[in-house]
């Protein structure tokens, strides 16, 4: 497990005093630290994203495997319920899929600017 008192330096010294936004922190071979990384359930409605990763199982990416959904894609939200309902993502500018929001909390997307 990581210090989290290093992490926070690590963070620091990324941002030189400025506040700290949009930083997720992933462990791996090496410490990797990415900007703009939220997951879909995050993204705002009309903004694109990237798929990064995926927070769940074999079942997970099997499923959004079947819809579309694969890492590397590019996904526009389209939707969003505001009382936690369903979320409507486009794929690739072509086919349009409506998934529940507690799978798309489990979607980590890159934020297109």
């Amino acid at each position: 497990m990581y210090d989290i008192e290093l992490i926070l330096k690590l963070c620091y010294y990324i941002n030189m005093n400025t506040m700290i936004m949009n930083i997720n922190i992933y462990p791996g071979v090496d410490l990797i630290v990415e900007k703009n990384i939220i997951s879909l359930a995050d993204l705002k409605a009309g903004k694109k994203g990237e798929v990064f990763s995926f927070k769940g199982g074999k079942k997970l990416k099997k499923k959004l495997d079947s819809l579309g959904i694969r890492k590397g894609k590019q996904i526009k939200k389209v939707s969003d319920m505001v009382l936690k309902g369903p979320i409507t993502i486009q794929i690739d500018n072509s086919s349009r899929v409506a998934i529940g929001r507690g799978m798309a909390e489990k979607i980590m997307v890159k934020v297109i600017e």
